[in-house]
């Protein structure tokens, strides 16, 4: 017996070797670029490297020229010296031609502390913040991007309380901003004050987009991450305000603007060969560690939540054009507020996705992995069915394994298997799992008299279309009705009779199950713990886990059985889709266990992240979860069973 919220032993066979750190190989190529590219690259850069040492060469005051071997490359210089060059710009315009010619060298430089060092800011922010810094001064500039920041950062959850959009919000942002800025000259007024009055002079946007930027952060991640962005932001424009107004460095971009192309390839070299995150992780040292719990305990904020995206589907009109048969009403996702609310109880921070063509650029925000070695970063919960199309319920997995996702349940062939019920069926028969009796048929097909009724005709790959039948003409019936919609072939199951079951597995190499589940024939009443007898209850069980095998499920399934007429278990379809209803079987199965949703799918998340290999399950903090609840004796462990019961995938 094991507790069912305990964290499972990672199976060898289940890491995925994508996710493992690689070893840290300096000039290592990042394949960006493509061998002919990397020519051109460094063609070019040899090329401008030599128009400028032709151009230094031909300099008056330099003996360089007069050599022989550098004449000709001199003569070369003085001619390009006397076009392409920036120094007849007239003082008062050389401020703006100067913020120009150093926007190259500002994007060297963040690209070189983002990639190179690892170390995460505020965009390109910096830049725009070092130009507000030339403009007032640095003092002043600090002083209005605290007050600015601050006020905006207490206004921000009013406005996320009324869900304002994103251009709603930016232009309220934009707003204040102004206010505070028009409120500073009264204040320099007021007071006499030239350096208050001066601080209405900083650039506005830039508040603007600075305020925005570090409540954006704010939400996503944590106060401490935001403080550090910020921090970094300001530190990379002090530098490029030292630029700014170093007078070598600017006589040197006005008499050689070609550095400018020269840099811009320097960034594309960076990108390619630097793209190291030296120091990524730097907060796990023993000096960033101690300067994050200074941050942590400044800011009162709590360890980031690691993050779970809810996948469903809600509305099915999230396609570029129709194609094939569309999902029917019955089958968008129910309401799914209980599972957020016991997400959030768990720890974790929840967003719900739309399984549709807009699916992976929202995922690709909120789902970061780690940037060098690619484990994700979060967890997406598939609760998708599909919207059309023919296997819509491999759609979203299909996408997920694409993208690299980490996503609970099956995969897509798992999922392909189980909504094909000739093939989960034939597999389930192989390895010795009683099914109902079934046939494939076409037009001149009429082996279905042999079925007793009733009976159920489906199409072969979309179970949700079942339609049951009494007689001979029903059956003929429901065929012409299913043809019309489905271009598959149709299968005909038997329909057993007896008693229902429904059990609930967890798991992966190591499965557990929840409390049996009966549903009384006449009253449909559902009956949880099953009041049977023991050696009846442990057929159903091992029923069930063989089917989990040889369907070969992970994370989570229900099996459905009946009894047949020999009082024998019988699978009659296993279900990953639609089962976490607030009142369905599975909540019955739960609260009978002594169990709540928050414990039961955070047992879910982890079996799916330690089979991923990702990092989500080792970032909750140990006050978000209670791990100290005893085990529940209505939970069944299948981990002893003999290897003979047990089919290992």
């Amino acid at each position: 017996m094991s507790e069912l919220n305990s964290t499972p032993k990672l199976g060898s066979y289940k890491t995925l070797p994508m996710n493992q750190p690689q070893p840290l190989l300096i000039w290592k190529p990042k394949g960006y670029l493509s061998s002919f590219g990397l020519s051109v690259l460094f063609l070019l850069m040899t090329l401008l490297l030599l128009v400028s040492l032709s151009r230094i060469i031909a300099l008056p005051g330099l003996p360089l020229s007069e050599w022989p071997v550098f004449h000709t490359l001199g003569q070369f210089g003085a001619i390009i010296n006397h076009s392409l060059t920036l120094t007849w710009v007239p003082y008062s315009d050389r401020d703006t031609v100067i913020y120009l010619l150093l926007l190259p060298t500002a994007a060297l430089m963040i690209s070189i502390t983002r990639l190179t060092f690892g170390l995460r800011i505020l965009g390109y922010r910096s830049v725009l913040i070092a130009v507000g810094f030339n403009e007032i001064g640095i003092f002043p500039s600090l002083t209005v991007i605290l007050v600015v920041v601050g006020i905006i950062l207490v206004l921000r959850p009013t406005m996320d309380h009324v869900r304002l959009p994103l251009y709603g919000r930016v232009s309220i942002i934009l707003g204040i901003t102004s206010c505070i800025l028009i409120t500073s000259l009264f204040m320099g007024s007021w007071f006499m004050s030239e350096w208050v009055w001066s601080l209405a002079f900083f650039p506005v946007i830039i508040l603007a987009m600075m305020a925005e930027s570090v409540a954006r952060t704010l939400d996503l991640e944590t106060a401490r991450s935001a403080a550090w962005r910020l921090v970094w932001t300001i530190i990379i424009a002090l530098i490029l305000v030292g630029f700014m107004n170093n007078p070598v460095l600017v006589d040197v971009l006005l008499r050689f603007p070609e550095l400018m192309l020269l840099q811009v390839l320097a960034i594309m070299l960076v990108s390619e060969y630097l793209d190291l995150r030296l120091f990524q992780d730097w907060h796990n040292t023993i000096i960033g560690s101690t300067l994050s719990k200074f941050l942590l305990k400044a800011t009162h904020n709590t360890v980031r939540k690691p993050r779970v995206a809810i996948i469903r589907n809600r509305s099915f009109h999230g396609t570029i054009g129709r194609l094939g048969p569309i999902a029917s009403d019955k089958t968008r996702t129910e309401s799914i507020k209980h599972l957020i609310t016991a997400l959030e109880d768990a720890g974790y921070f929840v967003k719900v996705f739309e399984g549709d063509r807009t699916l992976l650029s929202g995922l690709r925000k909120f789902l970061l992995p780690h940037p060098r070695t690619g484990i994700p970063g979060g967890m997406a919960l598939n609760l998708s069915i599909g919207i059309q199309g023919y296997g819509r319920h491999t759609h979203v997995p299909g996408m997920l394994e694409m993208a690299g996702i980490a996503y609970t349940g099956p995969d897509p062939v798992g999922h392909a298997r189980l909504q094909d019920r000739l093939n989960l069926f034939s597999l389930l028969q192989q390895a010795g799992v009683l099914v109902p009796r079934f046939y494939v048929i076409g037009d001149s097909n009429p082996s279905f008299f042999n079925l007793n009724f009733p009976v159920f005709v489906l199409p072969r790959s979309d179970p949700d279309a079942a339609i049951l039948v009494k007689n001979t003409a029903g059956v003929s019936k429901a065929i012409s009705q299913i043809q019309a919609s489905y271009d598959q072939d149709i299968l005909l199951q038997s329909h057993i009779l007896g008693s229902e079951f429904r059990v609930t597995i967890l798991g992966n190499q190591h499965l557990e199950c929840l409390p049996l589940l009966r549903i009384n024939a006449i009253s449909q009443q559902r009956e949880c713990p099953a009041l049977i007898e023991d050696q009846l209850a442990d057929r159903i069980r091992d029923c069930a886990f063989r089917a989990y095998r040889a369907a070969g499920c992970r994370d989570y399934a229900r099996v459905d059985i009946r009894l047949n007429a020999d009082e024998q278990p019988c699978v009659v379809g296993i279900q990953v889709q639609n089962i976490f209803a607030r009142k369905g079987s599975v909540a019955i199965m739960i609260e009978a266990a002594g169990l709540n949703w928050s414990k039961f799918l955070r047992h879910i998340i982890e079996l799916a992240a330690t089979r991923t290999g990702s990092e989500l399950s080792t970032k909750l903090s140990s006050d978000t979860y209670d791990n100290s609840s005893s085990v529940n004796p209505l939970i069944v462990d299948y981990s002893n069973a003999d290897s003979h019961t047990i089919r290992a995938r």
